[in-house]
């Protein structure tokens, strides 16, 4: 094959590798259980109507996956940020509200995007609200940048019924400019997150690296650039790629948390509300242990699946070690995308209540065929006074049920979280001379 060839090759698979930049960072602690924990497997199926997509129900049934359920204080949960947020969004009462013909926040004085906010936007929001799942969406993206600056190592797994096929190895790190606990940093460029990346293995993508920037507009869409060893060029590439698959895999950009892209990029709709079980590492948050003046590590536990342990049962992808799953109530929000070349359809996300966290999606093809639904799990984490606390989304199960293949992503043992990376970290520079 050509060098060039090759290297046009190499900007494909780049292109697709654009989700697994946000996907950073998890883990667990001993959960002090309210109640008493039970099993949710074939023989007790039942229990798991209305607490369940009924495709992933359609499983346990089969005996593809057995859960263990752990019931949960819901006012101890919510502790698990920090009482400066909860403030922080109380506060927020009547700042903001929403550009009706964008999904856009703005602020109320101005009429503005706002440089900067902390806490929720909408801490009351009123099903009866038409922009009421667009609230929720912006509730959601500010528990995400709450956790500042962020980063781990992870891989992503490609499984079928044999087992794993594929397996890439990279590390990521996030930051996001709104939102932060850390409160505003300089931000000339008008971002609202930036993401680093870099694939470790397989040897014919090793030094892969990205950079992908969100603008806080309304209406553009993210910057993406790639550097490929092939061809030693930093080269930009197009952004609207987040509903193809990574690598070949079943697994899509907006997987990351179980959505992730702008707002904007989507019309959101409330169409429910209910009870789901939420996937965690465990219910209690971990300790973040201090390295340096701005930087904090999370030690997690691994998140093992049946295709790694000999003897174990259920469909190989089915994680076996160290998943807990949590009685939660949520929101049904369906989004869709106006953009020509997404390629889903509807996508139906359950949304908490209270955590605002996307714990399962359902997919839908452009003919409102059901084919796809991911599962994405997260855990809490917390500083040692308690003011600052992160919730990062650790690992997600992606499951086309056409093909009956399954990618997992994610299952990093340890993070970080960084209140001030360089200045020049998340730049077109740095990503040219990271490879060298």
């Amino acid at each position: 094959m050509s060098r060039r060839r090759d290297g046009l090759l190499t900007w494909r698979f780049a292109g697709r590798l654009l989700v697994l930049s946000s996907l950073l960072i998890s883990g667990l602690a001993g959960a002090e259980e309210v109640g008493k924990s039970w099993t949710l497997d074939s023989n007790s199926w039942q229990l798991g109507k209305d607490l369940l997509p009924e495709v992933v129900l359609a499983r346990v049934k089969k005996g593809d996956y057995t859960y263990r359920v752990v019931p949960i204080d819901p006012e101890r949960f919510k502790q698990n940020y920090s009482p400066k947020f909860w403030e922080a969004s109380a506060a927020n009462a009547g700042k903001y509200d929403i550009d009706p013909e964008t999904c856009g926040l703005k602020d109320v004085q101005t009429g503005k995007i706002p440089d900067f906010y902390f806490g929720y936007p909408f801490p009351k929001i009123e099903p009866a609200d038409p922009h009421a799942a667009c609230k929720m969406a912006w509730n959601f993206t500010a528990a995400t940048q709450m956790g500042n600056g962020q980063g781990a190592t992870f891989t992503l797994n490609g499984i079928d019924s044999s087992g794993e096929f594929r397996r890439l190895k990279l590390w990521a790190e996030l930051n996001p400019y709104l939102g932060r606990s850390a409160g505003p940093i300089p931000n000339p460029d008008s971002l609202r997150t930036a993401v680093l990346n870099n694939v470790l293995e397989p040897r014919d993508v090793d030094g892969v690296a990205g950079l992908s920037r969100t603008i806080n507009d309304w209406i553009s869409q993210d910057e993406v650039w790639f550097y490929v060893p092939a061809t030693r060029r930093v080269r930009r590439v197009n952004a609207a790629t987040r509903s193809d698959p990574v690598a070949g895999l079943d697994f899509f950009a907006d997987d990351a948390n179980c959505y992730g892209g702008k707002v904007e990029y989507y019309q959101w709709k409330l169409v429910g509300e209910g009870n789901i079980l939420a996937p965690v590492l465990s219910p209690e948050p971990l300790p973040q242990e201090p390295v340096s003046r701005t930087r904090w590590q999370v030690r997690l536990p691994y998140f093992k699946a049946a295709y790694e342990t000999p003897g174990a049962k259920g469909a190989p992808w089915q994680i076996v070690e160290n998943l807990t799953m949590v009685p939660r109530p949520v929101w049904v929000i369906e989004g869709h995308s106006d953009d020509p070349y997404y390629n889903f359809g509807k996508v139906i996300m359950y949304m908490d209540k209270d955590m605002y966290r996307i714990y399962w999606k359902l997919v839908h093809n452009k003919a409102g065929e059901y084919f796809y639904n991911a599962m994405c799990a997260y855990h809490w984490s917390k500083s040692a006074d308690g003011t600052f606390s992160a919730v990062t989304p650790n690992m997600v199960i992606g499951v086309n049920d056409k093909t009956n293949r399954a990618a997992i992503a994610g299952r990093y043992t340890s993070q970080f979280i960084e209140t001030h990376f360089d200045d020049k970290h998340f730049s077109l520079s740095h990503l040219a001379h990271m490879s060298e």
